[in-house]
């Protein structure tokens, strides 16, 4: 299971979001895509479900979303913010 770290805030929007690592005190902003990804992490959702999600949100290819959800979840990774227990 993933999750964003304890050590974050966010705040989102149909716009786009903010993301607070409170640790480091940087703040990411965040697009449109970016924002809804963070709602369904929040929510539970796996890396599949989200991209699965995405997919029919934005009426993309699912293999698209997939890729870019990925990609998203990496950057989170990089910076700390995810914990991800089995």
């Amino acid at each position: 299971m993933m999750r964003l770290s304890s050590n974050t805030r966010t705040v989102t929007n149909a716009d786009g979001g903010v993301m607070l690592d409170l640790r480091k005190g940087k703040l990411f902003r965040l697009n449109s895509t970016g924002a809804v990804i963070l709602e369904l992490l929040a929510r539970g959702g796996t890396e599949e479900s989200i991209a699965a999600e995405l997919s029919r949100l934005c009426g993309v290819d699912c293999a698209l979303a997939s890729s870019d959800v990925h990609a998203f979840l990496a950057v989170l990774r990089s910076h700390g913010l995810l914990d991800e227990q089995d």
